[in-house]
């Protein structure tokens, strides 16, 4: 969805500064209400942060009794709500601003499964009151709301009109159930300004680079606190203006606390980081060449910076070399765990709820525009050369190309070697030609195959097992559907053998970068390299791929080399597939189609010390999960939630859901902003999740 900037996006647009960073004003849907505890104004875009509704069950901003309020599906209205360390041994309330619909309706109210009330209900608009047993403790609180039926509201089955909810202290002023009282309490923006209430403020939950500082200035007395989790609140800064470096929060998951005595207007609210540097000059390459390794994970290779699980990686010379003249974009998400997905998310800049290309059967849509395709229309010669029998022409992945073998289909040998066989003698037969090569290998795919050449450098254990030789993917399939896994002898062989193929793939491409030298066009030439997911070796239970979004199956490297626009260096703010189509496409001069997702790397390529974008991966429509700095969630429902601290604990083993509290809203609260709006999400124009642009409140 193109969104059209309007006259109130270009005050906000004013008020961001020159560079990079975050703007509180824009990221207002991820902003919570403080007063005596986080109020839920259910008229907003961001009151889905509460409701964590990956199903898309609720009907949000719907009209109803004349305001705009939630909807909740059926009999029931699950909130979850923060109690922080601020309310830690005091009293509590629940309460919520509701329209019950239907006759004689009924209503218990739950806090972590037990039930804590059965307020009485009249008929119209009305603010319901229910305490909770016992002084408070710090975490996130379960909210249901059980009425006693539901009814139809213009085709859709609910119980009750929500307004707003607050989990806050039990001696705190009520909520109005009049509109006009409690729209002007929950105010919080005037034009391009932000606005607090007296005795009240907003939070947000943010992950802020070293060389950050917050700026504010409002027209009265502000307080600034920042919590992390296992503190309390510490002071940051106070005053009408207010400038305060943020180098001691060590990039760590903040809570960002804005308090005010007296109601206030913030004419800037912005987190400033980074420099964007000089836009490089736009050259177009005279060839490209896309070496795809299937199934790499980041891990493996030494340039990515996560360690190895098994604390050992691969020896990779050539890829090393190149990655020394190359852009590096690391961390770097794949959108999906399996070949089909990720490879129509990284041709086509879409997600794969937009794409589809997520079952056995789904094709990859003529409507999107693919990488091959962009080249085409540029005059470029195309041609593939494929060792994955799912990307070929049945599945719908050869438009654009002018020529495409997949060696598989065409029970050819179908590795690295016989990849490089057939694309030599095609490059030296263009030569000349401006062409786009796609070279899609399967070396660290099942089937693993021991390389007497390299298989000494990963298992040097005396193995007479069965997986002596290779393993084959029917094979792996069988242990992976066991209930436990093989004994670590046979388990330590067979990531072996995975290994050793990842060397083998790096002596061919080697072989490759030698050819592009001697024949004078290495230069001239961009080299693209990245995986299409990677495989568990049972880190999580499980061998393989297609069965999860943990970072062994969904990070995985991206090399850009092509040193005339791409500087050598290492990206780290974080970049996925759906970037690549339109990055290249803005270096041909194209314009970018309208359903791309993604968002162009050329404009940020000498930037430093930006503030850190979330990244998506996801199992079809049914699992996923979303890194921001060290925050990460894995979402698969909304009863199954885990959260990672991936920069202590990159292999992602102990969910801290329960732990941190801080850092299951620096994940959580995107996360839930972009399941609602993933089929439309534009990032060119909306920005990142976790740090929105203005237009992303305009969009239509």
């Amino acid at each position: 969805m193109r969104t059209i900037i309007s006259s109130l996006t270009l005050i906000w647009a004013a008020l961001a500064f020159a560079g990079e960073g975050y703007d509180l004003r824009a990221n207002l849907p991820l902003g919570h209400t403080w007063e005596a505890g986080v109020i839920a104004d259910a008229a907003e875009v961001g009151f889905v942060k509460y409701t964590r509704d990956k199903q898309d069950k609720w009907r949000y901003q719907a009209k109803a009794e004349g305001r705009v309020a939630a909807l909740p599906p059926g009999i029931q209205a699950n909130l979850w709500l923060p109690v922080g360390p601020e309310l830690s041994g005091k009293a509590l309330a629940f309460e919520a601003v509701i329209h019950p619909f239907g006759k004689d309706q009924r209503l218990d109210v739950f806090a972590d499964g037990k039930k804590i009330g059965s307020p009485k209900l009249s008929g119209g608009w009305q603010t319901i009151r229910v305490a909770l047993p016992g002084e408070a403790k710090e975490g996130i609180i379960k909210l249901r709301m059980h009425f006693r039926h539901s009814s139809d509201q213009g085709g859709y089955k609910t119980a009750a009109a929500l307004r707003a909810a607050r989990l806050g202290e039990a001696s705190a002023e009520a909520l109005p159930h009049e509109e006009a009282a409690l729209a002007q309490r929950l105010k919080r923006a005037d034009g391009g300004a932000l606005t607090l209430p007296a005795g009240g403020g907003l939070d947000w939950y943010i992950v802020p680079p070293k060389a950050s500082t917050l700026k504010l200035t409002a027209d009265g007395e502000l307080s600034v606190y920042t919590q992390v989790d296992g503190q309390k609140p510490k002071p940051l800064a106070s005053g009408k203006r207010v400038s305060a470096g943020l180098s001691k929060l060590n990039g760590q998951a903040t809570r960002l606390m804005i308090r005010a005595s007296a109601a206030v207007k913030l004419s800037e609210a912005i987190i400033e980081s980074g420099e964007v540097g000089a836009a490089p000059k736009i050259e177009k390459p005279k060839y490209v060449i896309f070496w795809l390794i299937d199934t790499l994970r980041a891990d493996k290779v030494s340039f990515c910076d996560i360690p190895n699980t098994n604390k050992r990686k691969v020896k990779t010379p050539h890829l090393d070399a190149l990655v020394k003249e190359s852009t590096n974009f690391d961390p770097f998400y794949i959108q999906g765990n399996e070949s089909k997905s990720s490879h129509a998310s990284l041709f086509t800049g879409t997600y794969p709820v937009v794409h589809k290309v997520y079952t056995e059967k789904a094709n990859l849509s003529d409507k999107h525009t693919t990488i091959a395709e962009a080249f085409k229309k540029a005059g470029y010669k195309t041609q593939g050369f494929c060792s994955n029998g799912y990307i070929s022409e049945k599945w719908n992945y050869t438009q654009g190309f002018d020529g495409f073998e997949n060696f598989i289909r065409d029970g050819k040998a179908h590795n690295a070697k016989a990849i490089i066989k057939s694309a030599l003698p095609w490059i030296d037969k263009n030569i000349g030609k401006s062409f786009y090569l796609y070279l899609g290998t399967t070396d660290p795919h099942v089937t693993y195959r021991k390389h007497k050449k390299y298989i000494g450098d990963y298992h040097k254990a005396d193995y007479n097992g069965p997986y002596n030789k290779y393993i084959s993917g029917t094979e792996l399939g069988r242990l992976k559907g066991l209930k436990s896994p093989p004994p670590k002898a046979h388990q330590d062989r067979i990531e072996a053998l995975y290994e050793n193929e990842i060397a083998f793939n790096d002596e061919y491409f080697g072989q490759l970068v030698a050819h592009l030298k001697e024949k004078g066009i290495y230069d001239d030439t961009m080299i693209l390299i990245t995986g299409d997911h990677g495989d568990e070796f049972w880190e999580h239970g499980s061998c393989g791929h297609g069965h999860s979004v943990h970072q062994e199956l969904v990070r995985v490297p991206m090399i850009v080399k092509y040193p005339k626009v791409f500087p050598a260096k290492r990206v780290s703010h974080g970049a996925e597939a759906v970037d690549l189509l339109p990055t290249l496409m803005e270096l041909l001069g194209q314009k970018i189609p309208a359903d791309v997702q993604g968002a162009s790397w050329l404009s940020r390529l000498n930037a430093k010390d930006l503030y850190p974008e979330a990244i998506i991966a996801s199992q079809g429509v049914g699992a996923y999960g979303l890194e921001v700095g060290p925050a990460k969630v894995i979402m698969r429902s909304e009863a199954s939630i885990e959260i990672y601290d991936v920069k202590a604990d990159p292999g992602e083993l102990k969910d801290l859901m329960d732990k941190k509290q801080v850092l299951t809203f620096a994940a959580m609260d995107p996360m839930s902003l972009f399941l609602a709006h993933a089929a439309q999400w534009d990032k060119a124009k909306w920005g990142a999740p976790n740090n929105l642009k203005p237009a992303f409140n305009n969009k239509k």
